[in-house]
């Protein structure tokens, strides 16, 4: 009798392995999820991947025909569905199709039901960012060609009144008027007595100051030919043009980090447009902000700007880069560790999210490593320590009062909550998270592996906490067509 109950007990709880866990009857305390453990490891399923599991489950309790396995477990559809479910129990649905498949001999792509990884998203991304640009680049020539045809047929209008007017007898005292200025016309002559102005001499003084032609041209007049005096006209001129733009909105940008091997620093610099933020002249001032930001001994903004690069400040050259480009800029914060012989790693995704680690032990590659991690997850924290009493006693009080509306026993309330506030923790930090690139293992037990200890990290991306403008081009063009 009791071999028979045990045979009875194993096979169910194979087939309740099999099978994965039962949805709750009331719901589950935490939301559209349920959880179980395997392996040591808790895993929580949305109801969505259990509905994606059963449609499968239910193609494999039919004993499938090769045609069933071909046409409907290997179809596009299953990959696409495969690639959105839980990491975990993606691979265990994965290996039971290739069972199947194994069975009549087809071969599957090792693809198949893989999300892409990150060299493949970044490409992904890289291809969106492309067609957006191209997109961008449509509507600005519509909008181009729209504001050019009404100019043209303004034009036009302007030239039709002229040829009617010079067709008709013109009065006498209005020619008079007319003849006037010309007596006028050789003043601007005086303005070059002082060195001639020629198109060689504007370009010389652009090429040495980067301003536009007209600027360099007018500068020129003012200074009778004089380039020094030239430049000097133009420098205050873009001081001035800096003061104007800097109340613009500057959202987009760089983040720019640089390393000495004992000490590493992250800068974030912001521009108006993405187009700015991709201008060689953009980026190598921010790389040359982040150098030296090495020198300071702070992360205060105002003791970085008034550090000198190349024999001028970094806030003399960012006015002039504003008076060059165009745009407001503007460094915005830059985040430093490192020192007392810890190691730092640090990782930059696609120029936008910036991660600095500090560990104790361990290399700078492991550092590096987990770097990627805190950039793609985000936790709000590093350690349970880190959490601030005020957030644990809030998620604590909001636990029990989910707990008590069960009916259970104080003692058993206070045990659930004690559970829950321990899971709680283990998805905020850092250290109890599973490693992105290896999910048998949590990003601690990596550290610990390696002999290192979790220190603090630092994340920031660009942009963040800033409003940014939306452009309405459509209302432009309105704007446009209205003022002509």
């Amino acid at each position: 009798m009791k071999i028979a109950t045990s045979i009875a007990l194993a096979l169910f709880a194979a087939s309740a392995e099999a099978f994965g866990p039962a949805a709750p009857v009331g719901g589950s305390a935490f939301g559209a999820s349920t959880s179980f453990s395997q392996g040591g490891m808790t895993m929580r399923i949305g109801h969505a991947d259990m509905a994606r599991r059963q449609k499968i489950n239910n193609i494999l309790g039919t004993n499938p025909t090769k045609e069933v396995v071909e046409e409907q477990l290997l179809s596009a559809s299953n990959d696409v569905m495969l690639k959105k479910m839980n990491w975990k129990l993606r691979k265990s649905t994965i290996r039971k199709i290739k069972n199947q498949a194994q069975r009549y001999d087809i071969t599957v792509d090792p693809a198949f039901g893989q999300p892409p990884n990150q060299a493949e998203r970044e490409a992904l991304e890289q291809a969106a960012s492309v067609e957006y640009k191209k997109q961008k680049e449509a509507i600005a020539k519509a909008m181009a060609d729209q504001v050019a045809n009404l100019k043209a047929a303004k034009d036009a209008k302007k030239a039709s009144k002229k040829a009617t007017a010079a067709a008709a007898p013109a009065p006498a005292p209005k020619a008079e008027k007319a003849a006037a200025p010309a007596e006028a016309a050789p003043a601007p002559a005086a303005a070059s007595a002082g060195g001639e102005i020629t198109p060689k001499t504007i370009k010389a003084l652009r090429d040495a100051t980067g301003a536009g032609m007209m600027d360099c041209k007018k500068a020129l007049i003012e200074s009778d030919g004089d380039q020094e005096v030239a430049a000097d006209i133009l420098r205050k001129k873009g001081l001035a043009k800096a003061d104007k733009k800097a109340s613009r909105v500057a959202a987009e940008g760089k983040i720019a980090f640089a390393s000495n091997g004992q000490k590493a620093v992250m800068v974030e610099v912001n521009c108006e447009t993405d187009f700015v933020g991709k201008d060689s002249s953009f980026l190598g001032y921010c790389d040359k902000v982040a150098s030296a930001a090495l020198n300071v001994n702070d992360d205060q903004v105002e003791t970085l700007m008034n550090e000198e690069s190349d024999g001028e400040s970094l806030e003399t050259t960012r006015q002039a880069l504003v008076s060059k480009i165009g745009e407001n800029i503007q460094v915005r914060r830059m985040q430093s560790r490192g020192g007392d012989g810890t190691t730092v790693g640090c990782y930059v995704h696609m120029n936008r999210i910036g991660v600095l680690v500090e560990i104790e032990g361990g290399t700078e590659s492991l550092a590096q490593d987990v770097a990627m991690h805190v950039a793609a997850m985000n936790p709000p924290f590093a350690t349970p320590d880190e959490v601030p009493a005020d957030v644990l006693e809030k998620e604590k009080k909001l636990l029990s009062e989910q707990a008590l509306e069960s009916g259970k026993p104080p003692e058993i309330v206070e045990k659930m909550v004690e559970g829950r506030i321990r899971k709680y923790l283990e998805e905020i930090c850092l250290i109890s998270q599973n490693y992105v690139r290896d999910g048998d293992k949590t990003v601690g037990q990596l550290l610990e592996g390696n002999g290192a200890k979790m220190i603090g990290f630092t994340r920031i991306e660009v942009g963040e906490g800033i409003e940014k403008k939306e452009d309405d081009f459509a209302a432009e063009v309105a704007k446009m067509a209205g003022g002509n």
